[in-house]
């Protein structure tokens, strides 16, 4: 695992010769779906985006970034703008389905979300939601790189014209996440990896 990490960078140039097989494909979704989340609500879905047409547009809308079209892979995070009874009660019921509880015992866990989500402004439940959605990138990225797959996180894009360019209503685009292999022509994976020492980061009291 440690080497995986070192050895991981975040993407500049990929080779779109090489494409990630359906399987380990599979095994990053799996990753990103087991992360935890507050409550375990999942508050985002994931769109991957498979029709060149479309990421030649998502392409434009993030500054002309070559990993968008030229990554084996694209993954678009989008979390709530909203947290309305509909989502938690399918959520309920998703727990009843898995769990095999009665529906009744989960009114009081329902009503303690809706008594903290209530107070939330808008802006205040989208930033939320994202932080919920960093978690599972963050899992992507590590199996990914357990994978020996690239990766890229971005946040560089036009999130309005993402949310326009994919028929979002409910759902804002938040962070963008591409996988593929890297080209020989980029020269950034030669770079060492700037990172603290361990005396710098961590402060033990």
């Amino acid at each position: 695992m440690k080497n995986a990490l070192a050895w991981r960078y975040a993407t500049q140039k990929y080779d779109p010769t090489k494409k990630i097989s359906t399987e380990d494909m599979q095994e990053i979704l799996e990753a990103i779906n087991s992360a935890p989340t507050s409550y375990g609500l999942q508050p985002f879905r994931l769109i991957h985006v498979k029709s060149p047409e479309l990421r030649q547009q998502l392409r434009a809308a993030a500054f002309d970034q070559s990993p968008v079209t030229d990554a084996s892979d694209l993954i678009v995070f989008t979390v709530n703008r909203n947290m309305e009874n509909r989502h938690l009660d399918t959520y309920m019921q998703r727990i009843v389905e898995v769990r095999e509880v009665e529906r009744e015992r989960l009114n009081r866990f329902q009503e303690n979300i809706v008594g903290v989500l209530s107070n939330l402004s808008s802006e205040e439940l989208i930033a939320w939601n994202t932080k919920q959605a960093y978690i599972g990138l963050g899992f992507g990225l590590v199996m990914a790189a357990t994978l020996g797959i690239d990766s890229t996180p971005m946040e560089g894009f036009q999130k309005e014209k993402y949310d326009e360019i994919l028929g979002l209503t409910d759902d804002h685009a938040v962070l963008v996440l591409t996988f593929g292999y890297r080209s020989e022509e980029d020269h950034t994976q030669h770079h060492k990896k700037v990172r603290k020492t361990l005396d710098q980061l961590v402060t033990i009291k």
